[in-house]
């Protein structure tokens, strides 16, 4: 029976680079069975590749044969062509008989999308707070004064993804996304898609103009946008961290 393994690589930028990878997996008889560009700013490339062999071996030697400033992540499980599970997720929360199970199906998308182990849709309610509609059990709960970069996300209309430093939100939240690294955007006027990777494997621009346009999709299934921006939050209470990513400008 083939093996199939899912890899993320990134590489420099120039003449001969995926030749080179696609060289050293035909050396090893290595398929590339689907080819997913997520990154092509400035001097690198980040690509995922779906690959099939009939070993394992196989794969691991072809990979071994990648120049060495070529980096390589494994993913856990391969996942379909991301055009086809956008589709589906958008029809799957579009489709759903009520708004929780929408949002239900609004969290398995962003799984799908975006490579994510974990994801939740997060709602600002009245008092200034935040609570979990799905995703997240019902204590993970960020109050009205603690610090959340969902809150910049929210007052800009502006996706972001940044590593999950100190500070990006309260500890006991950010405990239990358990994530390395994070994407938030804007679903309406006062929820929040976010996806939680829990490896150091980064958000990268491309995958969060996906998690963006999932998020305009199934914002009416999920009733958000009804209400008006949050107000502008305390300094220091809705600021980005560190090496943060934002698809334009506020």
């Amino acid at each position: 029976m083939a093996v199939v393994r899912s890899i993320r690589i990134t590489m420099p930028d120039r003449p001969g680079a995926l030749s080179a990878v696609t060289t050293a997996l035909a050396a090893h008889r290595v398929d590339i069975v689907r080819l997913d560009v997520v990154s092509h700013e400035g001097e690198l490339v980040v690509d995922d590749l779906l690959l099939e062999a009939a070993t394992a071996e196989d794969i691991g030697a072809a990979i071994g044969g990648f120049w060495p400033e070529v980096s390589v992540r494994t993913f856990d499980a391969p996942v379909a062509d991301p055009a086809v599970e956008m589709g589906r997720a958008v029809a799957a929360a579009t489709g759903a008989p009520t708004r929780v199970d929408a949002a239900a199906r609004t969290v398995s998308g962003i799984i799908r999308v975006m490579r994510a182990d974990r994801a939740a849709v997060l709602r600002c309610i009245d008092t200034g707070g935040f609570v979990p509609v799905a995703g997240l059990p019902a204590t993970a709960v960020i109050g009205p004064r603690e610090p959340f970069a969902g809150r910049w996300v929210l007052a800009q209309g502006v996706a972001a993804a940044f590593p999950a430093g100190e500070g990006w939100a309260p500890a006991a939240f950010a405990a239990e996304t358990r994530a390395a690294w994070v994407a938030l955007a804007p679903l309406g006027g006062t929820d929040i898609a976010a996806a939680f990777r829990c490896t150091n494997v980064p958000f990268y621009r491309g995958e969060l103009e996906r998690l963006e346009a999932l998020a305009m999709a199934v914002a009416p299934a999920l009733g958000a946008g009804t209400a008006g921006r949050p107000q502008p939050a305390p300094p220091g209470l809705g600021s980005l961290p560190a090496r943060a990513i934002t698809l334009g400008a506020a």
